[in-house]
């Protein structure tokens, strides 16, 4: 894809590890990634050791990594890079803002597998899912696993009157057929899971989760199944849908559906294939 981007000034990070040979996760052999003349990476020090190609160093960020600062810097000749950008939104909001300083309109932000934070509309103004044999060799799992994700990352809104209602709200709450209210007053809900089957009765329509929507939150969902009736469960958006494909088809199972207040607008779906 960079490939259409020669001479343009672009800029480019990565949320994990990016253009090494072998996957450090599944062991797997992974794409290269070729830049080219006047492109700026925000990437970590140590990578720049296997960046083969001649760059300048415009500027040293106090964000730190297990690879090292992270460094603004502008292609010069063409080659292959390695990339490790931050690990975090709110650092990578900081190197967005780095990037414009160099003239750089469009970022190109790599993703790592199982991490979708960065997808975020806080982050991407749009996403592009890529799956394919690197995440299995089972292409019936792949399929499947994809297939699942992608329904993740593409879920309907909530209706305006709810927008309006939880758009400022912290909390997690629980709301009736006539919109009526009950806060759970905590912090989070990480380890707070089942204290949610309490605000769970048969009057409740929608439960709002203000972090992340997880196995065991699932877990306790599907629990009260006998008691809860279509129960439409809100996040903030599609990054907090942090749940295992067979648990998200359990709760499909259910008839409970999954709804958002921000959607992530996924442009694309890829497909790698091993080469033989």
């Amino acid at each position: 894809m960079l490939l259409e981007y020669q001479n343009q000034v672009i800029g480019l990070s990565s949320i994990g590890l990016d253009g090494e040979k072998i996957d450090n996760i599944t062991a797997k052999e992974k794409p290269r990634i070729k830049v080219y003349p006047l492109m700026i990476i925000a990437t970590s020090l140590d990578c720049l050791k296997e960046c083969y190609f001649d760059y300048e160093i415009l500027e040293k960020t106090d964000i730190s990594t297990p690879l090292g600062e992270i460094v603004i810097i502008r292609v010069l000749t063409e080659g292959l890079a390695l990339v490790a950008g931050p690990s975090t939104i709110t650092a990578m909001k900081a190197i967005k803002v780095s990037l414009e300083k160099y003239g750089v309109k469009k970022l190109f932000i790599d993703g790592a597998l199982f991490r979708k934070s960065i997808a975020s509309f806080k982050i991407a103004d749009a996403a592009i899912l890529s799956t394919g044999a690197s995440y299995s060799k089972d292409i019936d799992k792949v399929v499947e696993d994809t297939s699942l994700l992608l329904e993740e990352l593409t879920l309907s809104r909530v209706e305006d009157n709810i927008f309006k209602l939880l758009s400022n709200e912290k909390n997690s709450l629980v709301l009736d057929s006539t919109f009526n209210k009950t806060t759970i007053n905590l912090n989070t809900l990480l380890n707070n899971e089942k204290i949610v089957s309490k605000f769970l009765t048969k009057e409740t329509k929608y439960l709002y989760v203000a972090g992340a929507l997880t196995n065991k939150l699932v877990q306790v969902i599907i629990d009260q199944r006998f008691i809860i009736k279509d129960l439409k469960i809100i996040v903030k958006d599609e990054t907090h849908v942090i749940i295992d494909p067979d648990y998200m088809t359990k709760l499909m199972l259910t008839n409970s559906s999954i709804l958002v207040i921000n959607r992530i607008n996924v442009l694309f779906l890829t497909y790698i294939r091993v080469r033989h």
